[in-house]
Parts: C-alpha cells; structure tokens; sequence
C-alpha cells in the first residue's frame, strides 16, 4: 500500500494549520500528518493537541530530540528546539518519516493551504508513471480560486532571479499552454522515499526561500527530473505569516530572507561573480526608487559581507 507522510511546518499559525489537517483528514488516501510546530514558546503547541484531542483523531507527541514509538497515530506533532528555518523544520518531519518503514511518499505542504479529495490522489498517480520526479501541484489564490498563483518556477540563469510560471492567469489554463518548470514551489513539493535517501535532506543553510530550488539541482545531478500535476489542485493563503503574498507588496523580512538566500544559491551553484553583482545593483536601484532606504542598507550590507 502506499503511504504518504505529510510534512506541516507550524509557525504562529495554529488556525492555518488547523484548517489544512480537516482538508488533510477527508482524503481516502492512506497517510500520516506529521506536523513540526517551529513557534516561540508552548501556547502554539498546545493549542495543536488540544484541536487532536477535540476533532478525536489518534495522534503522538514528543519534542524534538526525543525518542518516542509510532504506533500509526494518524497525527505526529514534533515540537522543535528552536525555529532554525524551513529548511531544517521540515527535515525534523522529514526525518521522522524516513524512520518509518510505512514511508513510501513524502509530501512537503504548506501549513497555509486546503487539499481537494483528488490532490493527494493525483500526485500519487503521476509519480508511479514518473518515479524518478520531484512533483509540484497546481497552486490557486484560497480567496480567489479562478486565478493560479504558480505551477512551479523557472530561474533565470543569467540575472540569477526566480519567477513563477502561471501566475495571473485562469485556474481553467491548460498545461500545454505553459512553459515548463524549473522547480515546485515550496507550498507543494511531492517527493518519494528513494528521492530523499539518494539526494539527501533540505540543505539547512537556507533558512527560506531558495530550498526547493537547490533541492532540485541536486536531484537532477542524481537523474531525477522536475514536473507539475495538473489535476493536483492546492488552494494557497499566500504565505500571510511572513508576508511573502505574491499579490501584495512584500514584507522587510521576507524580501531580506529571499535575496540571502539568493546569494547563497548563485554562491553554492554558480560562484558570485560580475552579473550576480550587476543584478543586485539593479535591485538595490529598484528598492531605492521605491523608498526603501533601510532594506537597501541591509541588501547592500549582506552582499559585502556575505550572509
């Protein structure tokens, strides 16, 4: 039988997380939700089991670093020493489902998003007809379900930025109309066991943004290829936590945490050189014009000194 683990970061976002297991809870398919609350303090945390206990659905809790004996509980919650990003939370979850023997799919989803009965189902289908794949889904806006908010992303390698394909467009846009992907975006990354024991973990020194990106150069240096399902159809809240919505203007935390860990991209792929240096004046001019004088600082300041 195949099992799917689901992997849940929780940061400060209980009522997301909450919403997203019901979705999760209604799927025939056979799975595990395992959740990775990354939140200050235990408030989050508590708030978690209590919803286990109330919706009466077996679940297993331990912190992180402590051992604790699955017994097929429907819900794992893994409390984490400390929030050392997305990377390294979901490899907490990661991790614990590769000690599973059940393990055959990993599928890494925002804590942020509701799945349709036929989401989990597509995946699964696509990724036995393309085995060595990393697959993403089809991502639409959750408060405007007509419109895509990305099938996946391409990098252009001679400015060193990234951009998602579909955005905009008609939930209705055929997948034959669109370009091909780079990479999945990280909202919806499905993966098989093989993949993670040959490729390895999530490289924790990105500590958002750029992960699923150096997760897929990797897996194409191990022969693995990049791919979206059409009929995997995820609704996205857009990331409101660290304000990163594509529709709105970006937060200073989250436009800082996207260009360093674009520098250590180019830096780990391609080396810092000239055009790295040239595309970030560009943006340092962009942000400028637009008012932004401490996140030009701030920008200017990591591309001296590295990050």
């Amino acid at each position: 039988m195949v099992h799917t683990f689901v992997i849940l970061l929780n940061y400060h976002g209980s009522e997301d997380t909450k919403a997203c297991i019901d979705s999760l809870l209604t799927l025939t398919n056979a799975l595990t939700i395992v959740v990775v609350d990354n939140s200050n303090g235990l408030e989050e945390w508590e708030t978690l089991k209590a919803y286990a206990k109330f919706v009466e659905v077996p679940f297993l809790s331990f912190e992180e670093g402590i051992t604790s004996k699955f017994s097929n509980e429907k819900i794992v919650f893994i409390k984490a020493q400390k929030n050392r990003g997305f990377s390294a939370g979901n490899n907490i979850g990661i991790s614990f489902a590769l000690q599973q023997k059940a393990a055959s799919n990993l599928w890494i989803l925002n804590n942020d998003t509701i799945v349709l009965q036929n989401t989990l189902t597509a995946l699964i289908k696509q990724q036995q007809q393309q085995p060595k794949t990393i697959l993403g889904s089809k991502l639409l806006y959750f408060h405007d379900p007509k419109i895509i908010q990305a099938v996946g992303g391409v990098f252009n390698k001679r400015y060193y930025i990234s951009e998602h394909i579909g955005e905009g467009l008609s939930a209705e846009t055929p997948k034959s109309e669109l370009p091909k992907i780079d990479y999945p975006v990280g909202a919806s990354i499905f993966v098989s066991r093989d993949f993670v024991e040959t490729v390895g973990l999530l490289d924790e020194n990105f500590f958002l943004y750029y992960e699923e990106l150096d997760w897929v150069y990797r897996a194409k240096e191990k022969g693995y290829i990049v791919d979206w399902c059409e009929d995997s159809v995820v609704y996205h809240k857009e990331g409101a936590s660290i304000g990163s919505s594509y529709k709105k203007k970006k937060s200073y935390f989250s436009e800082v945490a996207l260009f360093n860990s674009r520098q250590k991209f180019v830096k780990k792929h391609f080396g810092l050189n000239t055009m790295f240096y040239f595309a970030t004046l560009l943006l340092l001019i962009n942000r400028l014009r637009k008012g932004q004088l401490k996140l030009v600082m701030t920008i200017f300041k990591n591309t001296i000194h590295g990050n």
